[in-house]
């Protein structure tokens, strides 16, 4: 008889438990900026001058100097560009990676933007360099930035500036 008493008592406990555990909430995520928080993007070119002739670069490297507060995880940083293509070049052993035209990095380091070295007679287009950085989770863009890359004269030279 004692067990037709204990049964209906343990498996009240049982429910009081779970339905505790169900209605806490968790803390939500305070490193996530609002809409209304401001983050501007500069990016920061190494060098002013280049061709692909230069042999102490693969490109012109581009460097996000980011202004504002960012949340440290869960982002993508998305280098675009409508002109030539981005590479990666970095330590242990600088080796030149081939990233594309469009480039998804999950941090903020360095790209290098190159083109092909072939003459173009008919002359090149200004190239329009962006970087937005993206939420991952909710694909929200927390910030913009741009760059633009002109020509030399001699339309062999890439200059900013």
């Amino acid at each position: 008889m004692k067990i037709l008493f204990a049964f209906p008592a343990l498996f009240l406990a049982v429910l009081f438990i779970l339905g505790a555990g169900c209605s806490t909430t968790a803390p939500a995520r305070t490193d996530i900026p609002t809409a209304g928080t401001p983050v501007t993007i500069p990016i920061q070119p190494d060098i002013t001058r280049y061709t692909v002739l230069m042999s102490s670069a693969p490109g012109i490297g581009l460097t996000p100097q980011i202004n504002g507060t960012l949340p440290p995880d869960y982002l993508m940083y998305v280098w675009k560009t409508d002109y030539g293509h981005f590479v990666g070049w970095d330590a242990p052993d600088y080796t030149v990676r081939e990233l594309g035209n469009t480039s998804a990095i999950g941090n903020g380091t360095k790209v290098y933007w190159t083109y092909i070295g072939e003459n173009e007679s008919g002359g090149r287009p200004p190239v329009h360099v962006t970087l937005d950085i993206i939420d991952r989770a909710t694909g929200a863009t927390f910030g913009h930035g741009e760059q633009i890359i002109g020509w030399d004269t001699g339309n062999d030279t890439a200059v900013i500036g």
